[in-house]
């Protein structure tokens, strides 16, 4: 894979990774908001801005050709994959996306290894 793709590609897959979180607080915060208690805004809140952390870390340290950049992916993959059953039942677009996130780390960090 050539560098403008493999970096577009990365980015590509970090905006995903914030939107969704923005999503996450948007629903929670704001256009849901009478429907959930303070305590499940605050831990909504304190989970995405990790999770934001997280993918600003796999970002940057993917764009630097890290192995850890596809090693956080993974765990942010299983966490997407894994948080997609929650209160209002299982949300499926979290479940593929995290799935497909966690098989995309793998490839990357195969060709990684390869370099």
């Amino acid at each position: 894979m050539d560098e403008k793709k493999y970096k577009s590609i990365i980015v590509i897959w970090g905006a995903i990774l914030l939107i969704l979180q923005a999503l996450a607080l948007i629903n929670v915060v704001g256009i849901n908001a009478d429907k959930y208690t303070s305590l499940v805004k605050l831990l909504t809140a304190l989970i995405a801005t990790v999770m934001l952390a997280l993918s600003i870390i796999f970002m940057v340290l993917s764009l630097k050709k890290k192995k850890s950049g596809p090693i956080i992916g993974i765990v942010l993959g299983a966490i997407y994959a894994a948080g997609s059953i929650g209160m209002s039942g299982i949300n499926i677009i979290n479940a593929i996306f995290g799935i497909a996130f966690i098989l995309y780390n793998v490839a990357l960090l195969r060709s990684l290894q390869k370099n």
